[in-house]
C-alpha cells in the first residue's frame, strides 16, 4: 500500500524509472568502454536530482488566501506533495542511498570469489 498526497507518488515513480534506467544504461555504457557503475551513478544522481527540483517546486507553491467572513481570520491554503507523509523533495536522499547501494552491488557481481 502507497500513500502519498499530490503528488508525492511521483517520488516513487521516478525511483521506480532509475531502476530501470539503471538496469539498461548501465551495460549500454560498459559495451562502449565506459566503466561499470558509471551508468548507474549518473542515472541515480540524476534521478535525485530531478526529484529535488520537481518536489520543491510543488511544495514551494504560493498559497491560496482565504479570509473568514464571520471573524476576519486569514487561513492560507497550500497543496502539499507528500509520499508516506515526507515531503516530496526530502525522498531525493534515499534515492541517494538506493543509488549507493546499486552501486555497491554493481561492483560486487564483477568480482569473482573465492570457494570456501
Amino acid at each position: 500500500m502507497i500513500i502519498w498526497s499530490g503528488w508525492g507518488v511521483l517520488a516513487a515513480l521516478i525511483m521506480g524509472a532509475a531502476l530501470v534506467a539503471g538496469v539498461l544504461v548501465d551495460p549500454a555504457l560498459a559495451r562502449i568502454g565506459i566503466p561499470t557503475p558509471t551508468g548507474v551513478v549518473a542515472v541515480w544522481v540524476a534521478a535525485a536530482a530531478l526529484n529535488w527540483v520537481v518536489g520543491t517546486r510543488l511544495n514551494n507553491r504560493p498559497g491560496r488566501e482565504l479570509v473568514d467572513p464571520r471573524t476576519g481570520q486569514v487561513v492560507i491554503l497550500r497543496g502539499r506533495h507528500t509520499l508516506f507523509w515526507i515531503p516530496m523533495q526530502y525522498w531525493s536522499v534515499l534515492i541517494l542511498l538506493l543509488g549507493a547501494v546499486a552501486i555497491l552491488g554493481a561492483l560486487g557481481a564483477g568480482t569473482p570469489r573465492r570457494p570456501a
